[in-house]
């Protein structure tokens, strides 16, 4: 702030109150001038970008609408026949497999059941005598 009132002050005293305000105008008009011409470039720039995106879209065609005796031809797409091929049907293989193993693990009281696949015990294999 204190150095915009030192330059207005030595502006002063060098042009004189009479010179001040006419410089204080051609100032202004030459820097209303450089704006139009900043904003004028800035337009032209704009509208060239806006331009050549239209013109890199792709056309969007509609697609026609198939009559209802056309979709009775057509074949549904069949599932793969190895589901191997479809890895989302390998995933939900997967996971159904390890949901049911999971129930297996539970018993219908909420208990955890004996794991099928773990060995007996020692004691209860010996018949008693």
């Amino acid at each position: 702030m204190t150095e915009i009132i030192i330059i207005l002050a030595l502006a002063l005293l060098l042009l004189g109150p009479d010179q001040l305000p006419s410089l204080a105008r051609s100032l202004g008009k030459g820097l209303r001038e450089l704006r139009k011409a900043t904003d004028d470039i800035k337009g032209q720039f704009e509208s060239e970008i806006a331009r050549i995106d239209l013109d890199q879209q792709p056309q969007k065609a509609i697609a026609p609408v198939p009559s209802p005796d056309a979709s009775k031809t057509e074949e549904t797409p069949k599932p793969p026949a190895n589901p191997a091929d479809d890895p989302g049907a390998a995933r939900a293989a997967a996971r159904r497999a390890a949901a049911e193993s999971q129930l297996k693990l539970v018993a219908p009281e909420g208990t955890v059941a004996r794991q099928p696949d773990a060995p007996q015990t020692a004691a209860a294999e010996e018949p008693k005598a």
